[in-house]
Formats: C-alpha cells, sequence, structure tokens
C-alpha cells in the first residue's frame, strides 16, 4: 500500500505514514495511479464433445482394434526375419557354388530380397499411434497423427499407380510401334509374332485397368482418411470404408493362402510362419473395417 499524500510506501505493521504524522492526514489507501490494471487473459476456445469423440475414442481403445495392430506388427516382424534368414540362405548357397566354380566361368549371383514396404511401416505407426491416443483418460479428444499417416501412403500409393500407369502406356506404344513393321516369324517362344503380340497385348490391357483400378482406390480411401481426420477434430459424422475394401483384404488372404501352398510345395518352410501371420492379421483388419462400419451406421441410424 502507498500513501495517497506523498506517495510513500506504508509501514507493513499497518501504522499511518509519516506525513500524515506531520500534517494530521492519516488516509492509508494507495493512489488510484499505483494500482495495478486489471489483467485480461484470452481462454482458449473450448471443443464440444459430440458422440462421435465418445464413439471413436471407445472404437480405437477397444480390444479387436489392439489385436489389429498387434497381429500386423508380427506379420511385419516374421516376414522381415524370414526375408533375412532368406539372403543369407541364398548369399550362402552362392558362396557355396563359387569355390567350385572354376575360374574364368561367367557366373551371375541372383536372388530376391523381400523388403518391407515403407507404406506398411506407416501403417502399422499409425494404428499404435491411434490406439495409444485412444488410451488417454486425460482428454476426450483423439490425436490425428495416425490418420495423417493413412492418408500419406494412400498419397504414395497414388502416386506409385500415377507412375506405373505411364509407364505401362510408354512400353504399350513402344510395342505398338516395334510390331508394326515385324514380320510374321516364329519368335523364341514358339509362337508365330501375331500371337506373341496379342498374348503380350492382353497382359497390357488387364495390367492398365488394374492399374487404374487401384489408383480409383487410393484415391477414394484418401477421401475416407480425410473424413476420419475431420471427424476427429470436429465431430462430425466420419464415412464408411467401402465395401470394396473389404474385398480387397479378401482377395489378399486368397494370396496368402495361394503364396503358403507354393511355399509348402517349394520347401520353402521360412516363408509359411509369414503368410500365416498375415492371414491371420488379414482376417482382424476385415472384422476391424466391419465393426468400424456398424459403428458409422449405428451413429447415422440415431442422430445427435
Amino acid at each position: 500500500m502507498y500513501c495517497t499524500n506523498c506517495g510513500r510506501k506504508l509501514p507493513e505493521d499497518g501504522s499511518p505514514c509519516i506525513c500524515g504524522a506531520q500534517n494530521g492526514n492519516f488516509n492509508t489507501q494507495p493512489p488510484q495511479y499505483f494500482q495495478a490494471p486489471p489483467q485480461y487473459y484470452a481462454q482458449p476456445p473450448v471443443r464440444p464433445v459430440t458422440p462421435v469423440h465418445e464413439m471413436l475414442k471407445r472404437f480405437a481403445s477397444s480390444k479387436l482394434f489392439f489385436m489389429c495392430a498387434l497381429l500386423f506388427t508380427v506379420q511385419m516382424v516374421v516376414s522381415a526375419v524370414s526375408s533375412v534368414i532368406e539372403v543369407f540362405t541364398v548369399l550362402q548357397n552362392q558362396a557355396y557354388l563359387l569355390e567350385r566354380t572354376p575360374i574364368g566361368t561367367n557366373f551371375n549371383v541372383e536372388f530376391n530380397v523381400n523388403i518391407v514396404p515403407v507404406q506398411n511401416i506407416l501403417v502399422l505407426i499409425g494404428l499404435w499411434l491411434l490406439y495409444a491416443s485412444a488410451k488417454k483418460t486425460d482428454t476426450p479428444f483423439m490425436s490425428t497423427a495416425g490418420v495423417t499417416l493413412f492418408k500419406v501412403t494412400e498419397i504414395l500409393q497414388i502416386v506409385g499407380c500415377g507412375i506405373f500407369c505411364g509407364m505401362l502406356l510408354l512400353i504399350g506404344l513402344l510395342v505398338l510401334l516395334a510390331s508394326s513393321g515385324a514380320p510374321n516369324v516364329t519368335n523364341y517362344t514358339g509362337l508365330p509374332d501375331n500371337i506373341a503380340i496379342l498374348i503380350m497385348g492382353v497382359a497390357f490391357v488387364v495390367g492398365l485397368v488394374l492399374s487404374v483400378l487401384l489408383l480409383l482406390y487410393s484415391i477414394k480411401m484418401l477421401g475416407v482418411w480425410t473424413s476420419l481426420q475431420r471427424a476427429i477434430q470436429m465431430g462430425v459424422l466420419p464415412k464408411k470404408l467401402p465395401g470394396y475394401a473389404l474385398a480387397l483384404q479378401g482377395f489378399s488372404i486368397f494370396c496368402d493362402v495361394a503364396a503358403m501352398i507354393a511355399f509348402f510345395v517349394l520347401n520353402a518352410w521360412i516363408l509359411i510362419p509369414g503368410s500365416l501371420c498375415s492371414i491371420a492379421a488379414r482376417v482382424y483388419v476385415i472384422r476391424c473395417m466391419a465393426a468400424y462400419n456398424r459403428e458409422v451406421a449405428g451413429m447415422e441410424a440415431s442422430p445427435f
């Protein structure tokens, strides 16, 4: 407190200012110009919590979602370990052959390495980010980092499909130009050139159609992930996953079963566990996607 007469600081024991004792004025109230102005702090806007927030948080923290992320992780780890073991096995066999190859003999070392795609790694990180965000109990909201990684994978898929389609069109054009003046003779396949070109043309058209379909699928899924991101941020109802997304997972299971049978026939035992883990992971992915669509359909049936 300060004296209104002289501006001195008043004693802490509550006694009047010395100037008051001198002049007979014992006013102990501080002058107005010594008062600190009131402080106003801008409050951050409060986001309303909607039933969509609660549904997404409950779904992403469920046991089904956890099992989906866990099996996907196990599948990737097993596939990576199998690929590394396969590479070392091939290198060991090649080294054995090199020791017994005469000097001066041409020898080509060829092997395939199954590298885990970057897209699968991003999807895996995105799944665990969503689960960790949903398990937090101190906030009703979730982070959109996992969905952002899903969008990045779709963008990479779109770019890759676009480049592949362009390469197919270029190769098809070159084949047409090269075959326009080619004689009708038997080539190394044992088929006439026109038959061989016809087979290549059919394969080219099938590959181009599949690439275009995959491109359209990625564009559609990019819109789905964008709607899910908005749902996490704003609490609006997201889009359901398209039915052909579940069908694609079912087709992948068929491919994994076929690959496992081929590994069994070829005695490639080290690759069979990876196929089994992939089948289990995709089964849970289908279950998780179907459960998500049921949750969204339930929200649509009972508007909030």
